[in-house]
């Protein structure tokens, strides 16, 4: 069990119940429902000062009493009452412009998420931000007939995830690679003229790796790093239970990798070099390039010789009946993904690594493309290995993680003390 940082006796009592106070709501949270008593022996904040926190926090509405415990009570003793955030204070939307179709999910202020809504491709469009707004209201729309406690007046926030660097403050994009027509765009102001709310922009890879912190495997882990591989690829980071953006909200940006000495003359155009092998993009253009080449393959066959129908599905696939030209083509992206997380972990020493992004739903990615990987790490590595998983929330990382960071921009200012690291196994 890690020990909680002791705060300095030199804080005012005022401040004193402000820390206390922000560490109790976060913890519950993000590990209740729990008991005052387990808040306390968890935490080391005496039973009395929990309560009276406690007490405060459902006065103000942001913590009800869910029930109680399920166990056997002390005899003479009561069962201790669970408690829990407050579900309807509000309503978010997580929105994820990351992936190959736009998505849209509502949560509710506890975290839980009522849907999950997908909808139109993503392209290199100037009108996404309008497109955007227009899908919003429609997802509002649907859960407003759905449920009657939902109402337009109880939408609090919007987080968008871009693939995009963005300027945290302004909300503005610093550079998209992927989608040059979008530079000038500033989703937060466009997205909260339109609906009233705060808006927060952040880069989908990030948000990502928030989605499996918080609701996936990564909750048991204070250091982790989450590697999409989509149409781009990105390293979403987090330290001691932080996101680590850098000095200026670039970090992760591995697509721009280079792997060998032979490739420093490689100059940057929409994507960078590792993106032009390894994304979801790279691995269909380099099965055309050799077909066109004239390699024989029963991608071919498959396709009925319309190479505009070859995608990564049909690759894998094909890899999977032992095609020699498919195999040849993953075994290239397992090599140079290896370099890359070899380097992430050199650098960062993770205790977990998660790959997700549109290569999760691929055919047998786990055999293709995990077991080999987990391999070519080992000798390289001087310490401990990482353990390396397939992301267990699948290509809906981003969207999770987009509610999780709608609510944590609402709560941040009034709740902005959290623990360094979980001690509890209550959730």
């Amino acid at each position: 069990m890690e020990k909680i940082p002791k705060f300095s006796k030199m804080a005012s009592s005022e401040l004193q119940s402000k820390i206390n106070t922000s560490i109790i709501f976060n913890y519950i949270r993000e590990y209740g429902p729990m008991s005052r008593i387990k808040i306390s022996e968890d935490l080391g904040i005496s039973p009395s000062a929990v309560s009276r926190v406690v007490d405060r926090l459902i006065i103000e509405g942001y913590i009800v009493e869910a029930g109680k415990v399920k166990t056997k009570s002390v005899k003479g003793g009561k069962r201790p009452t669970l408690l829990e955030v407050r579900k309807d204070m509000g309503y978010v939307i997580g929105v994820d412009l990351g992936k190959e179709k736009l998505k849209i999910a509502m949560a509710n202020f506890n975290g839980e998420v009522i849907g999950i809504y997908k909808g139109f491709r993503i392209s290199n469009e100037k009108d996404i931000a309008e497109k955007s707004i227009e899908e919003i209201k429609k997802v509002l729309m649907r859960y407003q007939q759905q449920y009657s406690n939902i109402k337009s007046s109880n939408l609090r926030s919007i987080c968008i995830g871009i693939p995009a660097s963005i300027d945290k403050e302004s909300g503005g994009i610093i550079d998209v690679p992927l989608y040059s027509k979008w530079k000038d765009l500033n989703f937060k102001q466009i997205i909260s003229s339109e609906f009233n709310v705060p808006v927060c922009v952040e880069n989908d890879v990030n948000l990502s790796a928030l989605g499996e912190k918080y609701y996936g495997k990564g909750r048991n882990y204070n250091n982790l790093i989450f590697v999409e591989i989509s149409n781009g690829i990105g390293a979403g980071i987090i330290i001691d239970n932080q996101l680590y953006r850098g000095s200026e909200g670039l970090a992760g940006e591995i697509g721009f990798t280079i792997v060998d000495t032979k490739n420093l003359c490689f100059k940057v155009k929409n994507k960078g070099f590792l993106e032009e092998i390894i994304s979801i993009d790279g691995i269909r253009k380099k099965a055309i390039n050799e077909i066109k080449k004239g390699r024989k393959t029963i991608i071919t066959e498959i396709v009925k010789d319309d190479i505009n129908l070859v995608e990564p599905r049909i690759i894998f696939e094909a890899a999977i009946q032992g095609d020699k030209l498919a195999g040849d083509i993953i075994n290239e992206t397992v090599d140079y993904l290896s370099i890359t997380i070899i380097n992430l972990i050199l650098a960062i020493n993770p205790q977990y690594i998660v790959v997700g992004g549109d290569i999760c739903i691929l055919p047998d990615v786990e055999r293709l493309i995990l077991e080999p990987l987990r391999e070519k790490i080992k000798n390289p590595i001087p310490f401990k290995l990482p353990e390396i998983e397939m992301a267990s929330l699948g290509e809906d990382a981003g969207i999770l993680g987009a509610s999780y960071n709608a609510i944590d921009s609402l709560i941040i200012e009034k709740f902005p003390y959290k623990i360094e690291g979980r001690t509890s196994s209550a959730k």
